[in-house]
């Protein structure tokens, strides 16, 4: 086994695929063979009685020490003598301390483990900062998602993996070369495709749904008074409030503030009636908890089919024993579930149905709800729905991102997109018909400066690398006849399927327009199958060659685009 001969390791396995045993049975070997005498595994507060679950069941003869309860109660707990010392990151937090006597800090770890590591993506929390001055000699980080929006977060996880007997601040690390060559050599992963041949297959469903009469009325009202609102604040005006109004309506497209009716929630039921007679429990996904819009509202319209509900704002053994009671009881047809609680680490294959009541905006955040149901152990195919209103924010978002995430399935494999993050200002402003404030105008467009100093044939051979090392067959077209074509890159499927991008790169300082992609258009061979016109223009394009570009199926890759792909390539090849 590679973990127990490394000893930093990120183990980023598909989620379902027994990450959690993996580490366990190595820790076992580890203090079997007195290559280690204590560990520690840090994990969510939601994961602790799973672990411990896991390790009296793998490892029944090492001595655990569960880290919780009153500080009294936790500082006899760090002195136990035990083999392993299992603990939540919020405790890990809270009982930190510089002192070197500290419970976390009182000795050298032979083995730290951080249990979906991605918990430390961001430097700047103590969280991050305590999980890596952990004395230790080996580092070991689990997660399914170590890329979840850039290549800083991949970063702050590999700055955990170095040794650091001495316990001392870490430092940063920089998403250069380097920090990519040590990802490949460090990461251990394995799709589900690739381990489970076997695994049924996840069906995923969009289901658009006309809003209640009620809810239109309501949507309508809120929508008309927050333009006005936001058309207020003049040039005071700013993201946060644009999402600030997204959020409201959001929370309309589920329930009608005035009559408390949903029309998702009755296109629900009627398929719940048939789930039930056939057998089937449903996992429902929220990233709303309260009863007005959120998981209670849900599971009070869904009270006959005997609901359970489990939020973040339940006490750790509650939410234990309603996880047990679903599994148990074949009465609770549905289990609803706030996306931040219960989207990660849970094993409940015994639902084979998911829906996303409203979306996440977030790829991998949602895959990670489906998967508790999707993974190792199901024995049933797996069928998903996501929810979107029709003729609201819901639907206009999901355009827009539909197309760029369009780029990625074809490009990629499991890239993420966020919403604050994968929009532009131009684009959350024009969801509402407003124009970008002044203090947002900063004078003549601005490029990366990596793009800037290229010239028309270095960044040409920029696209083609970029695309080679996405997987990609690249030929650079002569530049004297290219006809428009500067790129020609091919990827075979596994069915043997061979998909053709003719692409053209403007590096131009300004937004490139209608006639540029008319011209490509007319360069694409159209007798040739599987071709498609890919523009790379780092500075994006007009609206009228947008509109283009999107009714002929043009791919159109902005410097956002070419950013997240070039940190996608770099960090994410499955080393």
């Amino acid at each position: 086994m590679v973990l127990i001969e490394r000893p930093e390791v990120l183990l980023a396995d598909d989620m379902g695929l027994g990450k959690t045993v993996q580490a366990i049975a190595a820790l076992r070997v580890l203090l079997h063979s007195s290559r280690a005498d204590v560990a520690l595994v840090v994990t969510p507060a939601s994961l602790v009685h799973q672990w411990r679950t896991e390790l009296n069941k793998w490892a029944p003869e090492l001595r655990i020490s569960t880290i919780r309860g009153t500080p009294e109660q936790r500082a006899a707990q760090w002195s136990y003598p035990a083999h392993i010392f299992l603990t939540s990151y919020e405790t890990l937090r809270s009982d930190f301390s510089p002192s070197l006597d500290s419970g976390p800090r009182r000795s050298v770890w032979d083995v730290v483990v951080l249990d979906e590591a991605q918990k430390i993506k961001n430097r700047d929390t103590d969280t991050s900062r305590f999980c890596k001055m952990l004395p230790r000699r080996r580092s070991w980080a689990l997660t399914g998602t170590p890329l979840e929006n850039s290549i800083d977060d991949l970063a702050s996880i590999m700055e955990f993996l170095a040794a650091n007997p001495n316990g001392e601040p870490c430092r940063p690390l920089r998403p250069d070369e380097d920090l990519l060559q040590t990802h490949k050599r460090l990461q251990l992963r394995r799709k589900k495709s690739q381990v489970l041949a076997q695994l049924p297959p996840k069906t995923v469903n969009d289901v658009v749904i006309e809003l209640l009469p009620e809810q239109i009325r309501s949507y309508a009202k809120a929508e008309r008074e927050g333009v006005v609102e936001l058309k207020s604040r003049g040039e005071t005006l700013r993201i946060s409030h644009v999402l600030t109004l997204i959020m409201k309506l959001k929370q309309i497209c589920n329930f009608c503030p005035e009559t408390g009716r949903s029309a998702k929630l009755e296109n629900l039921v009627e398929r719940l009636y048939v789930l039930r007679d056939e057998g089937h429990k449903m996992l429902i996904f929220t990233q709303f908890t309260d009863n007005v819009f959120g998981a209670r509202a849900i599971a009070a319209g869904l009270e006959e089919f005997s609901p359970l509900v489990y939020t973040g704002d339940m006490a750790q053994d509650q939410r234990q024993q309603t996880l047990e009671e679903f599994k148990r009881d074949p009465r609770h047809t549905a289990l609803v579930l706030s996306v931040r609680a219960g989207g990660q680490g849970l094993n409940l294959q015994e639902a084979s149905y998911v829906a996303h009541f409203d979306r996440w905006w977030n790829p991998a955040v949602e895959r990670q709800a489906e998967d508790r149901a999707h993974r190792m152990g199901q024995t049933m195919p797996v069928n998903v729905y996501t929810f979107t209103s029709a003729g609201t924010i819901e639907e206009r978002i999901a355009t827009i991102l539909r197309g760029k995430q369009a780029i990625f399935d074809l490009l990629v494999d499991d890239v993420c997109l966020d919403l604050g993050k994968a929009l532009s200002a131009e684009e959350l402003f024009g969801l509402f018909g407003l124009r970008r404030p002044a203090p947002f105008d900063i004078g003549a467009p601005q490029k990366r400066t990596e793009f800037s100093e290229m010239s028309g044939r270095e960044f040409e051979e920029y696209v083609a690398g970029l695309l080679t090392s996405l997987g990609f067959t690249t030929e650079l077209t002569p530049a004297s006849r290219d006809q428009g074509i500067d790129v020609i890159a091919k990827k075979t499927d596994a069915l043997g399927v061979e998909t053709v991008f003719f692409v053209q790169c403007k590096n131009h300082p300004s937004p490139v327009g209608v006639e540029i992609v008319r011209s490509l258009l007319g360069a694409i061979p159209l007798d040739r199958p599987g071709a498609r016109a890919i523009l790379v223009a780092p500075m994006g394009v007009t609206k009228d060659a947008e509109a283009l570009a999107r009714s002929r199926g043009v791919l159109v890759l902005d410097e956002g685009e070419l950013t997240r792909l070039a940190a996608t390539a770099a960090a994410g090849d499955d080393a």
